[in-house]
């Protein structure tokens, strides 16, 4: 089950950022489903896992067609709760190297609470991602799910910058935490630390094309690299395939390692496709896979850490 946002991503390709007073023509244009959420669900059915994906949208047009879309992906989108709002809206503006820059508007993602969630999906979920959604809405959560037995993991998103502290403060209710780069860097390996010292399995820094490390409840680091078998195009979304691949791999066999091998084998692959949600082909992903490479470090200690992230 994937619970947290749907939006609506409008892509431009460019060549260059506008300064101030100054405008440029894209050289290509894109409308898709988007959305942390949407994303990891689109992801986790192509994995081959069924998902349930629970948001709030908004009844405009606009969202109905995208959800429809999403729908022919094998997406289970009936517990979606329909509000009379603006839609959630992401520009994303691609530049010919495949960076990105985006401007982000909640708009319906806003209306979510506990209550829009089934009791009975959290009991029968054999995991729950929660992805940009608030510390406090993963608390309400965490605290049923821990009942039942069910596996969180949770993508904080802006959450691991603007609030670290509640970040830090709910790790005791979940499983696995997903930060990038500059989230992992804002909680310092101190913060790190203290995450598993909370009872957090799995700590993954999803560090884009450097690859990404993962700090284990034992004390040990992984570490991996994926070596891309096409130029990348759009990186939007990539962070959510990924996550989607590394819960589904580990729900599967319960390695690690084996999960990273995935996971940054379809973060890579997601970086091929135009819109922001992973376009899929198996062979092309298994020639990924191939070129995927994981190694265990061993144990950790803080210094050690720091050099890591």
């Amino acid at each position: 089950m994937s619970v947290g946002n749907i939006n609506v991503d409008i892509v431009f390709y460019i060549d260059k950022m506008p300064g101030n007073d100054e405008s440029v023509y894209a050289r290509e244009f894109n409308i898709s489903p988007g959305g942390a959420a949407l994303n990891y669900a689109v992801a986790a059915t192509y994995y081959g896992h069924y998902a349930y994906l629970v948001a709030s949208t908004s009844t405009h047009i606009l969202s109905q067609r995208l959800i429809e879309e999403v729908k022919t992906m094998g997406v289970d989108v009936r517990y979606l709760k329909l509000v009379d709002e603006l839609p959630g809206v992401v520009a994303v503006f691609v530049s010919s190297r495949g960076e990105r820059s985006m401007i982000k508007y909640r708009g319906a993602n806003e209306f979510l609470t506990l209550g829009d969630i089934p009791r009975q999906l959290i009991k029968e979920a054999n995991i729950i991602h929660l992805a940009s959604v608030t510390p406090r809405l993963v608390e309400e959560l965490g605290v049923a799910a821990k009942t039942y037995g069910t596996i969180l993991s949770y993508d904080p998103g802006l959450y691991a910058l603007e609030e670290p502290e509640n970040v830090v403060k709910v790790a005791r209710y979940i499983n696995i935490i997903y930060l990038n780069k500059p989230e992992a860097r804002t909680l310092r390996p101190t913060g790190l630390t203290q995450l598993l010292k909370r009872g957090l399995d799995l700590v993954v820094v999803k560090k884009g094309g450097e690859g990404a490390v993962v700090l284990t409840g034992g004390g040990r680091a992984l570490r991996g690299f994926s070596d891309p078998v096409r130029k990348p195009v759009n990186a939007t979304g990539a962070g959510d395939a990924f996550a989607a691949f590394f819960n589904a791999a580990y729900l599967d066999s319960g390695d690690p390692l084996r999960a990273l091998l995935h996971g940054l084998s379809a973060g890579t692959f997601k970086t091929f496709c135009k819109g922001s949600i992973l376009c899929w082909d198996r062979n092309l992903f298994n020639k990924q896979l191939e070129k995927t490479y994981v190694e265990d470090l061993g144990k950790f200690d803080e210094v050690r850490l720091g050099e890591l992230i």
